[in-house]
């Protein structure tokens, strides 16, 4: 059994209050994550602008892994809406 299919099990066993719940926190993380990597991506093109090199550098890796980020949570939002819209009809 995958990650996916387990989780959709699971989710088989709560009740609607809980996946409205679960998707509310999911959706606020993923807005967070989002707001952040926008951010950072306004640091990278001022420092770059700025020719601060090795700030760029720097910046490099924490951006790939605020956009992994963003998108694992943009792909469990839309796996807990499709489980919720599945199981409202």
């Amino acid at each position: 059994m995958n990650d996916d299919t387990k989780m959709l099990a699971e989710l088989e066993t709560i009740g609607p209050e809980g996946i409205v719940e679960l998707t509310r926190r999911v959706q606020d993380i993923n807005n967070s994550y989002r707001a952040v990597a926008e951010k950072m991506g306004q640091l990278y093109m001022c420092a770059d602008e700025l020719k601060v090199g090795s700030l760029t550098k720097g910046l490099d890796k924490p951006m790939r892994n605020a956009s992994d980020n963003e998108q694992m949570f943009a792909s469990l939002l839309e796996e807990l809406q499709s489980f919720a819209r599945g199981s409202a009809t």
